[in-house]
């Protein structure tokens, strides 16, 4: 439901529940649990308005002209989400989320796990770390003539 719901309060949504007994007042049947998009909307409320001042003090901080603000992580690929913060930030400030975005979590940490495991596999290495408005990266593949070209 955080990835797949717009922001439609006349929209049902059905959420699987295993284990419930069928409750026709609660909206529980067949191990399903049903909810009105306005309920979500509810739900969502103090969240967005927590993620938007923290993007807008981040925002703020940086005293310079940001002009995008990227989204990962399983509700960064939510619409909702994006369409609430486009509205709060503006049409100066575009709203991305990649397409894989919801698996960067996960995919960092298996990266991780893996370089720790065996460092002379990886292909991306992290030489130090900065404060958390600053990220960089090192990459680089070791020559071998037998793949690569003299050209280059």
């Amino acid at each position: 439901t955080k990835r797949s719901f717009s922001g439609n309060a006349t929209e049902k949504f059905t959420i699987p529940v295993p284990g419930l007994v069928d409750n026709a007042a609660q909206g529980v049947r067949r191990g399903k649990f049903t909810m009105q998009g306005s309920d979500i909307v509810n739900v969502f409320a103090p969240v967005l308005r927590e993620i938007i001042a923290l993007v807008k003090g981040q925002i703020s901080s940086t005293k310079r002209d940001v002009k995008a603000v990227l989204l990962v992580g399983g509700f960064g690929q939510s619409a909702y989400l994006r369409n609430s913060l486009r509205a709060a930030l503006g049409p100066s400030t575009a709203v991305l989320a990649p397409p894989n975005g919801w698996t960067a979590v996960v995919r960092g940490a298996l990266m991780k796990g893996l370089a720790d495991g065996a460092p002379n596999l990886t292909r991306v290495t992290v030489d130090s770390r900065s404060a958390r408005k600053h990220y960089g990266a090192d990459s680089r593949v070791n020559y071998d003539k037998r793949i690569h070209e003299k050209s280059r």
